[in-house]
């Protein structure tokens, strides 16, 4: 058991020693939103980061680290503001977390101006950050996913499924425009039809309106619901017998996300999700962190747990490999594209623009023995934010997923070449 806590990075191979306060502390400012609708998505971004902190006794290579959380609110100018406060006034080293898209993109620029290392540990999956463009950014770099690779593994199996006719309903929001286009590209290239857009706010309290407005007919409904939008919208369709009609697939998992599944019951089985983790995965490394989250949040983790677990791993890798001159920005970078680890997720890799490799799977709700949980039912191995397509194809499009908002049931536009 000692082995495989090892491995997984929840116990530290050395026990900590004074060497770390020869040195200043590593300051790592962590932006997450611990209040309003995202606020799970960040609670449980911020225990995966600390678990594997923790393990290592927090500190690397003969440095502390120290973590300064600030809660984002789930706004843009808050986080822009956090982010200013983190690098001016604490001095932080690395920024990390981001859930939300429009937070990410808020503070992208200021960043990119300061040039301090920002790693994307949490949902924010803004796919234009890790792709050459007008908003990539050089010090970003992502351990958790961008928004068109759990689209595109949900494009794959529905098309598989022999969907050929969606309808489909997303927060209407930037997160929520990266991940339905990447969708729409994926479906529309395998010869599949979106016939319906909704685009309900994010704090909608009522679903019911979307919910009867579903085009019938349809072979089934895709969504993209973050936070506890979705589990508003599955009991309404529930209720009003929409989940009998048509199956459902729920992209990132938000719908059937862990802690809401003793809340849904029986009205989350079958419901299919694409998603980079499930907690059932049967690996030593998930099972001894599935095993310590449950210890401290007293429930499984969702993906935002090893997510964070995950920038936490890739960051101390990165600052061994510098021997702690984590100020040196261009070769912690450089180290942390570089690095290659198993994890609760699976074996993960980077790109050479900072975003991650790994694993795609496609869950369905069942009922266990341990009660209602995320099945993997099929997976795709070794996903980079291009797949199925090449960085040259997806560069080849003339419209960016934001500028399809409305347009994706065309996909002669969806599909235009520059």
């Amino acid at each position: 058991m000692r082995a495989s806590l090892i491995a997984a990075g929840l116990l530290p191979l050395v026990l900590p020693t004074g060497a770390f306060a020869q040195q200043g502390p590593i300051k790592i400012g962590l932006i997450l939103p611990l209040s309003g609708t995202f606020a799970p998505n960040g609670e449980d971004t911020l225990t995966g980061t600390r678990i594997y902190f923790d393990s290592i006794g927090n500190q690397v290579a003969g440095r502390k680290i120290e973590l300064i959380v600030e809660d984002e609110q789930g706004r843009p100018d808050v986080g822009l503001t956090k982010a200013r406060k983190l690098v001016e006034n604490d001095k932080v080293q690395i920024l990390a977390g981001f859930v939300s898209t429009a937070v990410a993109l808020a503070v992208n620029d200021y960043a990119r101006e300061k040039k301090i290392p920002t790693v994307i540990s949490g949902d924010a999956g803004s796919n234009e950050l890790t792709m050459p463009g007008p908003l990539f950014n050089p010090y970003v770099v992502r351990t958790s996913q961008n928004g068109r690779t759990p689209a595109a593994a949900a494009a794959a199996f529905a098309y598989k499924q022999g969907w050929r006719k969606v309808a489909t309903m997303t927060s209407d929001y930037a997160g929520g425009f990266d991940t339905i286009g990447g969708f729409a590209q994926a479906f529309c290239k395998l010869g599949g039809t979106i016939v319906q857009e909704q685009y309900p706010p994010v704090n909608t309290n009522d679903y019911g309106p979307y919910v009867t407005n579903v085009q019938s007919g349809v072979d089934g409904v895709v969504t993209f619901l973050p936070g506890s939008a979705g589990l508003k919208f599955v009991k309404q369709f529930d209720e009003l017998g929409m989940k009998a009609k048509y199956p459902l697939m729920d992209i990132f998992g938000q719908i059937v996300y862990e802690p809401f599944l003793p809340q849904l019951g029986d009205a989350a089985l079958g419901i299919y999700s694409t998603l980079h983790y499930a907690p059932t995965l049967q690996t030593p490394e998930n099972e001894a962190f599935v095993a310590e989250y449950m210890k401290r949040a007293k429930r499984v983790p969702s993906d935002n747990g090893p997510d964070g677990w995950a920038g936490a791993r890739a960051i101390a890798d990165a600052i061994k490999a510098v021997d702690g001159k984590v100020e040196d920005t261009e070769k912690f970078l450089a180290a942390f594209r570089a690095d290659k680890f198993p994890s609760p997720k699976g074996n993960i890799s980077f790109d050479k623009y900072g975003q991650l490799i790994q694993t795609m799977y496609v869950r369905k709700v069942e009922k266990t023995k341990d009660g209602y949980a995320n099945v993997v039912i099929e997976k795709f191995d070794n996903v980079d934010q291009f797949w199925p397509m090449t960085e040259a194809e997806i560069e080849s499009y003339k419209y960016r997923y934001s500028e399809l908002k409305g347009s994706m049931t065309n996909c002669a536009k969806v599909l235009e070449k520059k």
